[in-house]
């Protein structure tokens, strides 16, 4: 399925999560269940999810009613921490991250998208972490850190968006023939009409697009 924002994809994560946990659980306890007993592991594994989920509803709230950044951090420390092998956390440090850009702190939000490219199991949350530090680079206007981040390797269900944010990032360095096919190549990926890109890549108008490694598609 190709997602086009990444709301779609983080309900998705959390979706498939929901539904496949006590199999992810299931699965890891067979590796162990000779030292500690099926049992055993099944109920603390489903207590650690469980305590992870408390603390990530407790993020979410203050979300909406802010307290303490303080408080929200120690929080999100804790996941990162102690229960790392969940969503929660990777689900928690974006979070945090959103919070801190709309703040202006963007060399902690860097660190939140960082910590979470490198650390979570969840490997589409690695992608949304790195997609979402490209954007952050593209606010402070690190360009080509950015470009360098989108031309990494990507899923075939974020390529439309890596294409279309590293047009983008092409548009603001004033590189409209990377752009244009930048642009051109996320709306082939994307499944659907998108008027959005369309537009987008009307606005440039003629430009000579040459093949280059920046417009080469992201490996799977």
């Amino acid at each position: 399925m190709d997602f086009e924002t990444e709301e779609q994809q983080l309900e998705a994560i959390k979706k498939w999560w929901k539904e496949n946990s006590n199999m992810i659980i299931g699965g890891i306890a067979v590796g162990v269940s000779a030292i500690f007993g099926w049992q055993y592991y099944q109920d603390t594994s489903l207590v650690h999810s469980e305590e992870a989920s408390v603390i990530y509803e407790q993020v979410v709230n203050n979300v909406q009613s802010p307290s303490s950044a303080n408080d929200q951090m120690k929080r999100v420390n804790t996941l990162q921490a102690e229960y790392s092998d969940t969503p929660y956390a990777g689900l928690a440090s974006l979070l945090l991250a959103k919070q801190q850009m709309a703040t202006g702190e963007f060399t902690k939000a860097q660190q939140q998208f960082e910590w979470l490219a490198n650390n979570a199991k969840q490997e589409e949350l690695k992608y949304l972490a790195k997609i979402r530090m490209a954007r952050l680079l593209m606010t402070i206007q690190e360009l080509d850190k950015a470009i360098s981040i989108l031309e990494e390797s990507y899923p075939q269900s974020f390529k439309s968006m890596v294409f279309e944010l590293k047009g983008d990032a092409f548009v603001l360095k004033g590189e409209k023939a990377q752009a244009k096919s930048s642009y051109q190549q996320a709306l082939q990926l994307s499944e659907s009409p998108n008027r959005w890109l369309q537009n987008k890549i009307d606005d440039l108008g003629e430009v000579s697009i040459t093949t280059s490694a920046d417009a080469t598609e992201p490996s799977a």
